[in-house]
């Protein structure tokens, strides 16, 4: 171990000592200054080592004021050394979000602090997949699922799963079956609006499987070169949203057209997101421009309504 290694080892176990007898405020100052004297040498690497350790330390002390405010210390600190994202940078993050109790009153700001890093400082224009994840899962912990829904669609595949587990939830607190194409349409637009046609396909399925098993509707299963369909007689939304995938994916502008007249009603409900989708998919261009990219960018950095 380097002399500067074991000064700062030595600097976090007086620390820690500090932090098992319950003098949070001193100890939370005098981390404080030492990282200040780091900063201010650019001493960039020791700071952030002192600094995420010594916020760990208060979280899982109970101390999630002390810890969050040098959560937001460390957000600078990588900001002025330019940390880029890489599995060391976002690990550090991750290890002290999963430590934030889910009803700490800091815990949006945190979140939407660590996105805005990540967005800054890779080439993710919505902020880190796998960050994204665990802000999503996190955020359903602390009891804000809508915030989570935007950072789970925008994770890894491992949210896919997720996803579609927050979804089938509301739908069920719903207790209406009539109502299940709104639900399936949140899935199948979102991953379009972002161009994830793979994952729209994987989240319609383990949806509808959910939906058939629970509610055992009357269901066809037709597979045609390679396309498969849920067909239901009594559910054209559900008809109508997997075609709309499918059409999406040949971005041929005449089915588009024929699909939106087909199931005029369906058309009219979602009037909004098929303009969207005209525009991106098949340059259709709408009365009224719409972007849901940059409202979902705005909900993303914390806007109104984000976290």
């Amino acid at each position: 171990m380097s002399s500067a290694n074991a000064k700062l080892e030595r600097t976090l176990q007086r620390f820690r000592s500090k932090i098992e007898a319950g003098d949070f405020y001193e100890a939370h100052q005098t981390l404080r200054t030492i990282a200040n004297r780091y900063v201010r040498a650019k001493s960039y690497q020791d700071a952030i080592d002192l600094i995420s350790e010594g916020s760990f330390s208060f979280l899982k002390a109970g101390q999630g004021g002390s810890g969050t405010d040098l959560v937001f210390y460390l957000l600078e600190v990588y900001d002025l050394a330019q940390v880029t994202v890489n599995d060391s940078s976002v690990s550090r993050l991750v290890k002290l979000l999963v430590a934030i109790d889910p009803q700490e009153p800091n815990l949006k700001d945190v979140i939407t602090g660590m996105n805005n890093w990540s967005i800054k400082f890779s080439d993710f224009k919505f902020g880190d997949p796998f960050l994204h994840n665990v802000i999503g899962t996190k955020l359903i912990e602390g009891g804000y699922p809508y915030d989570a829904e935007r950072y789970l669609m925008l994770g890894t595949h491992e949210s896919v799963q997720k996803y579609v587990n927050l979804i089938w939830e509301w739908f069920t607190q719903e207790n209406d079956s009539a109502s299940v194409g709104d639900f399936l349409s949140r899935l199948i637009f979102n991953y379009l609006f972002v161009s994830n046609i793979a994952w729209a396909y994987e989240a319609r399925d383990k949806f509808l499987q959910l939906f058939v098993d629970k509610f055992s509707p009357e269901v066809q299963y037709m597979d045609k070169k390679g396309f498969k369909l849920f067909f239901f007689e009594q559910y054209a939304d559900l008809n109508f949203l997997q075609l709309l995938l499918l059409t999406c994916q040949t971005k041929n502008k005449d089915l588009f057209v024929n699909l939106r007249e087909h199931y005029s009603g369906s058309s009219q409900k979602y009037t909004n997101e098929l303009e969207f989708l005209g525009q991106e998919y098949f340059g259709i261009v709408a009365k009224k421009q719409s972007n849901f990219l940059q409202d979902m960018m705005a909900g993303i950095l914390g806007g109104p309504g984000g976290a």
